[in-house]
């Protein structure tokens, strides 16, 4: 009886266990939740200074294969030609530059033609190319439909591609130069590393008193155009698929308007 007794004094008093604390659970996750962030803001900060580092190396020139030829803006205009006598440059792989020098917003001028000021819309993409983007070039390959793109933020080009990814989305900044720059990528079946196919992408930046770029590759010359844009009234961008792969380019030249070249 008296153990009974003191049982149920025993409730009423302090002598009772303290019941669980129902908001630990939280506490522990929101404990949990700020360490996993403070983790990814590290990682990220380490990730930020080494983008930064790779970006500031050096600018990428180079030039590569191609042929017959498939462009937008304008069919290229394959001819049979003698081989160059220029040594073919080693070819490069694009990078990722951004010059402080490179444009930093639209011109209102409307430049000779060839001109395109056609935007790109495509969302949620258009929205990552600052202040628009513009098309310099567009095209079908087998594995999907291309285009070359820029904008004037970074003053950068960029294709645009389909689910193959063919090209693999390379985007190359441009310094404005006096002769321009050139790059050649190697088209896959399905993103890098993947079978080659028969496409080659040349595309790069050309004088503002360019009108047409002509390129020597494999014992043909392909004559694409020289676009201007509202990106930039200093340079023109061309860009030409060639339907072969690993091609060996001797000559990329740009044309005035009356066909000579631009030394």
């Amino acid at each position: 009886m008296t153990d009974d007794l003191t049982t149920k004094l025993a409730v009423l008093t302090d002598d009772r266990p303290e019941p669980a604390d129902p908001a630990a659970p939280i506490r522990l996750r929101i404990k949990r939740r700020r360490r996993r962030r403070r983790g990814a803001a590290a990682v990220l900060t380490v990730a930020g200074v080494t983008a930064a580092a790779l970006a500031a190396g050096p600018l990428l020139n180079s030039m590569r294969p191609t042929e017959p030829a498939v462009a937008g803006f304008g069919a290229p205009s394959p001819a049979s030609v003698q081989p160059s006598t220029v040594q073919p440059s080693t070819p490069l792989l694009p990078s990722t530059i951004t010059s402080p020098t490179a444009p930093v917003g639209d011109h209102k001028k409307i430049l000779p033609a060839p001109w395109s000021a056609e935007r790109f819309t495509k969302m949620p993409d258009a929205n990552a190319y600052r202040p628009h983007a513009y098309y310099v070039a567009k095209g079908t390959i087998p594995t999907e439909s291309w285009a070359v793109l820029v904008y004037s933020r970074e003053g950068c080009l960029v294709t645009d591609e389909g689910p193959a990814v063919s090209f693999g989305r390379p985007l190359i900044c441009f310094d404005p130069p006096q002769n321009g720059t050139h790059w050649v990528v190697q088209g896959h079946s399905k993103e890098k590393n993947s079978q080659k196919i028969d496409a080659t992408l040349v595309m790069g930046s050309a004088p503002i008193g360019a009108r047409k770029v002509r390129i020597v590759a494999g014992g043909q010359t392909y004559t694409t155009n020289a676009v201007a844009t509202p990106a930039t009234d200093t340079l023109r961008f061309f860009a030409i698929v060639i339907p072969h792969r690993d091609l060996k380019i001797t000559s990329v030249q740009p044309l005035n308007a009356t066909g000579h070249p631009i030394s």
